[in-house]
């Protein structure tokens, strides 16, 4: 028969990313690159703890209701994220970037701005926060030993699809499907360890955290490199494409040694 605490544990557990989420979000006002980093990847966070309640039958939908009212802060925070990393990425690059480039850029992310705030001041503080307490105060139904049986079974699903999709990709096609299937795994096993603390599963984690974050690097560059190709077809000027062209040789570099550093890691460990 489970103990109470391990239900306790499991809602304190929720509600310490839900708390971390509004933190966040209301740092997130204030426009700053980190900090919409942050709100994303406690949305991301959420959303895996929040569709693996979905596997169990309780009488509550505060879960899909949640995962509903996330769904537009998210995206427009991850338009705004693509126009940040690609500037941060320009602006710490070795080349001189035109004023045409930059100009496009800003009016980009001034469009962006707006709708984030938009988003941001539409979001209902008030009914995420009820939601959140109908959904802990429904924790208790669940059955923690089914739960961990549950979890361990989806993070093994999960580092088979993994698996098979690094060993059938021919380059780069599959790695961004790989990285959001290991912040799966990497969200479930926190949950398992916040349950029951684990040697071998914190060595686990570990190594899924590496790969992550070098797919995530790699990441940026991906979003560089589609941002840079918008612009060659929208700027003729012959001084800019010379100048897109040396981004573009440069971004693909960086991009290819961070892949090649991530498949090592997927190579020997998945």
């Amino acid at each position: 028969m489970q103990s109470k605490e391990e239900n306790t544990g499991l809602s304190s557990f929720y509600r310490e990313r839900f708390d971390s989420f509004l933190i966040n979000l209301s740092l997130a006002k204030q426009i700053k690159e980190e900090d919409i980093h942050k709100l994303r990847v406690d949305i991301k966070y959420i959303r895996s703890l929040l569709l693996l309640i979905e596997e169990f039958d309780l009488d509550t939908d505060a879960g899909s209701k949640l995962l509903k009212q996330l769904n537009g802060i998210f995206n427009s925070a991850g338009k705004l994220r693509a126009l940040q990393v690609s500037k941060s990425l320009l602006l710490n690059s070795n080349v001189d970037i035109p004023t045409e480039i930059m100009i496009v850029l800003d009016g980009r992310m001034n469009v962006s701005v707006e709708n984030f705030r938009a988003k941001w001041s539409e979001f209902e503080i008030l009914k995420f926060k009820k939601g959140v307490a109908s959904l802990c105060s429904s924790l208790n139904q669940v059955n923690i030993s089914e739960l961990k049986i549950k979890t361990d079974s989806i993070i093994h699903d999960e580092l088979e699809i993994v698996n098979k999709l690094f060993n059938s990709s021919q380059g780069e096609e599959y790695h961004h499907e790989i990285r959001k299937l290991l912040k799966v795994v990497k969200a479930l096993q926190q949950l398992l360890l916040a349950l029951q603390d684990d040697e071998k599963r914190r060595q686990a984690l570990d190594i899924v955290n590496s790969t992550e974050t070098l797919l995530g690097n790699w990441h940026n560059y991906k979003v560089m490199d589609k941002f840079l190709i918008k612009l060659d077809k929208e700027l003729p000027q012959p001084s800019v494409k010379r100048i897109l062209k040396n981004l573009k040789n440069q971004n693909n570099k960086l991009k290819l040694e961070l892949k090649n550093e991530a498949d090592k890691y997927l190579r020997k460990h998945f």
